[in-house]
């Protein structure tokens, strides 16, 4: 389970992502947002995905309203790009303004806090979106599928 936290801006972030990862953000960041309702002590709606590991690094940084707010943003423009890109709704594209309904709530504080979760690697970077970066581009260098289908690679990637 990951959160890519490619660009401050939520929207910015979900457009760098690769067709693969795009895919699969959009199926995890649901996953991670149904999760957070969950602890929350809120229903479920019957389309949401069921909690998985709520214990996970990834869930348990979301304990902040600006992270929270920042995942349901990030959530909305990955439906927008998957549709944009590849001219199909995902299953889990209702859920965007769903989830926003749910969990947005206006906050001034910035806490950047988010959990930096990387498989078989090591940033040299402590800020948060430079260390997802680093990560990003040692995936690049492992994935042999990697595209941007009606996209262009970010220039940070090339």
């Amino acid at each position: 389970m990951q959160l890519f936290i490619l660009d401050r801006s939520p929207e910015l972030s979900a457009l760098a992502l690769s067709d693969i990862h795009l895919r699969k953000m959009c199926l995890e960041t649901a996953q991670i947002l149904s999760a957070v309702i969950h602890i929350q002590n809120r229903p479920l709606t019957p389309d949401m995905p069921k909690v998985y590991n709520i214990n996970h690094p990834v869930i348990k940084a979301l304990d902040s309203q600006f992270r929270i707010n920042w995942t349901t943003a990030y959530f909305q423009t990955l439906h927008k790009e998957y549709f944009r890109r590849f001219r199909k709704y995902h299953a889990y594209a209702s859920l965007a303004q769903i989830y926003r309904q749910i969990l947005f709530r206006q906050t001034d504080i910035e806490d950047w806090n988010f959990a930096k979760v990387f498989k078989d690697f090591t940033p040299v970077s402590a800020d948060i979106v430079s260390a997802y970066r680093e990560y990003y581009r040692f995936k690049k260098s492992i994935i042999k599928n990697w595209y941007y289908t009606n996209a262009d690679e970010p220039e940070w990637l090339k």
